[in-house]
């Protein structure tokens, strides 16, 4: 009779399989949030072929991973976490040389962090109310709100920028922007569509200062040159 063999699997052993199964898990798990979120993990390029999260090898979800990491720009956005009240204002162009000021408001801002910094999200609110356009042709008064997510995409290097309101359009704001380490500088390059064939083209300036300042600048294409739009200056609320 041929004796038994006695197999035993030592301590090691049940770590690398434990480890094994969790970055199967792991895997398994991101590959369930691609089928639900579409777009969200886009295909790999290289020379030869087009890799597909679903095919992903455990180097290529290490990567994945890596990149999806905070890093030195989130924590510029990050330094802003807070309460903050703001003062801004609106221009008139009079002429093809001049402005003046059209509007002065004032209002609020709370900065969150979501995702363990990876984006932030920040909640507008003025303190004097205007007429927002709602259904049937009818205007309501209310107070400015405004909703935006930002972060940084580490595979583009640049900042991106979403955002939405409820007084114009009926779009959702998106803008990708590259950051000047000199001026303490991100500009924001877009193109919107308010109407049918009007096309609107701005810079945006989102100015560091200091921890508790910070500044907007609009300017607007008109005619081939850009001109001030608006002007934004914030004030950290401390407690």
């Amino acid at each position: 009779m041929t004796p038994k063999k006695n197999y035993q699997i030592g301590c090691n052993d049940n770590k690398a399989n434990r480890s094994n199964i969790l970055k199967k898990s792991s895997l398994s798990f991101l590959i369930m949030i691609a089928a639900f979120i579409p777009g969200a993990l886009p295909a790999q390029t290289n020379k030869d072929t087009t890799t597909s999260v679903y095919s992903a090898s455990e180097d290529t979800y290490k990567q994945m991973l890596d990149y999806s990491r905070p890093g030195k720009y989130h924590q510029l956005l990050a330094d802003l976490v807070g309460r903050w009240i703001f003062k801004g204002r609106h221009f008139e162009w009079t002429d093809s040389v001049t402005s003046k000021v059209s509007l002065e408001y004032s209002g609020t801002v709370v900065r969150e962090s979501f995702a363990n910094g990876r984006y932030f999200i920040v909640n507008v609110t003025s303190d004097g109310k205007l007429e927002m356009p709602v259904q049937e042709g009818k205007m309501k008064e209310v107070k400015f709100q405004g909703f935006e997510i930002e972060g940084y995409d580490n595979v583009k290097k640049k900042f991106v920028r979403s955002s939405i309101g409820n007084h114009l359009n009926s779009f959702i704001a998106a803008s990708e922007g590259a950051y000047d380490s000199t001026t303490r500088t991100i500009t924001f390059d877009s193109e919107f569509e308010p109407i049918p064939g009007m096309k609107t083209k701005d810079h945006f300036r989102f100015i560091f200062i200091d921890t508790d300042h910070y500044k907007w600048e609009v300017d607007q294409e008109e005619k081939g040159k850009y001109r001030r739009g608006s002007e934004i200056e914030f004030t950290r609320v401390k407690r």
